[in-house]
């Protein structure tokens, strides 16, 4: 291979790593972020603001006059500052990027084992919960345990063989079995495989990094939910006590919408949740595959993974 040769492979590298990084920040990141930015604001202005009417309405009618008459609003607000429409939507992908990595960096383990679990209790079936990747560790214990449910899961031998998949089973060097070979069960083996294909076969990575990040984008997408839940309680309330303050003075049927919204919000962030809650084991398990079956077919066209290094127990 000539030097020209390597130095587009390098550059190649360098731009698939870039797209790479990219891809999981965008999905993991700024999408969770900008999602819970745009959601919370406007649950929390329009509540704010029906508050603020309802309160100045009652307390202070002259000021609540003029204020109308003006016709004050949060994009009038903004101009005034100087930011206008660009400088907003700049501070916008801002701070949602910033939050947004906040979600990133939240402990997937409580979305997952809540995902196993509820595979678990909807696992009917003797025979098909032996297959399944999450079991309770504990003879005794009669359903699933954050810690039953760790990464990269105690029975992935048993889940693998299972389906048939004796090829990547091998490539597992614990089983949930035979507690002896337990030690051997850590994250770290799969990042490793990640690592070493990313540095040997950068091009044949695309369905991991793909996987990758959706399960990101679940996990931020999961733990939005939960700040967004908050922004829409607040809200309810600051609209529920605008209703009932306006009252004093006229029918307060302008501020139901307000309320009305903050319900729907809330309902969506709800339904997300839980339908997040259905799926996001089922991309990690996904996850776990794709790296086993990328890794084994590798090996098969002669590239050396040094895969014996990483295995202390067989099979």
């Amino acid at each position: 291979m000539t030097s020209s040769d390597d130095h587009d492979t390098q550059h190649a590298d360098r731009r698939g790593s870039i797209v790479h990084d990219l891809y999981i920040d965008f999905l993991g990141s700024l999408v969770p972020g900008l999602f819970t930015i745009v959601l919370a604001t406007a649950v929390l202005a329009l509540s704010g603001r029906a508050l603020c009417e309802s309160l100045c309405a009652v307390a202070l009618p002259q000021v609540a006059m003029q204020a109308a008459a003006q016709g004050s609003g949060i994009v009038s607000d903004l101009q005034s500052i100087g930011l206008g429409p660009y400088g907003t939507a700049v501070v916008v992908l801002v701070l949602a990027y910033v939050l947004g990595s906040v979600f990133y960096r939240q402990d997937p383990k409580i979305p997952d084992h809540r995902s196993a679990r509820w595979i678990w209790r909807n696992t009917l079936s003797k025979e098909d919960r032996a297959r399944l990747a999450v079991q309770p560790t504990s003879e005794t214990a009669e359903d699933v345990t954050p810690y039953d449910a760790q990464f990269p899961y105690f029975f992935l031998h048993e889940y693998l063989r299972g389906r048939g998949l004796d090829h990547l089973a091998r490539w597992v060097p614990w089983t949930g079995e035979d507690r002896d070979t337990w030690k051997y069960r850590t994250k770290m083996y799969i990042n490793i495989l990640k690592v070493r294909l990313q540095f040997l076969v950068p091009e044949k990575c695309k369905d991991i990094v793909r996987n990758e990040a959706h399960v990101r984008l679940a996990t931020s997408l999961w733990h939005a939910t939960k700040w967004l839940l908050m922004a829409c309680a607040i809200g309810s309330l600051m609209a529920v006590f605008a209703i009932v303050w306006s009252m004093r003075l006229r029918p307060a049927a302008s501020y139901i919408p307000v309320l009305a919204f903050d319900a729907l919000i809330l309902g969506v962030a709800l339904l997300l949740k839980a339908r997040i809650e259905r799926f996001i084991h089922y991309l990690r398990v996904r996850e776990i595959v794709y790296v086993l079956e990328t890794a084994y077919f590798a090996e098969l066209n002669g590239i050396d993974l040094h895969h014996g290094d990483l295995l202390h127990a067989g099979s």
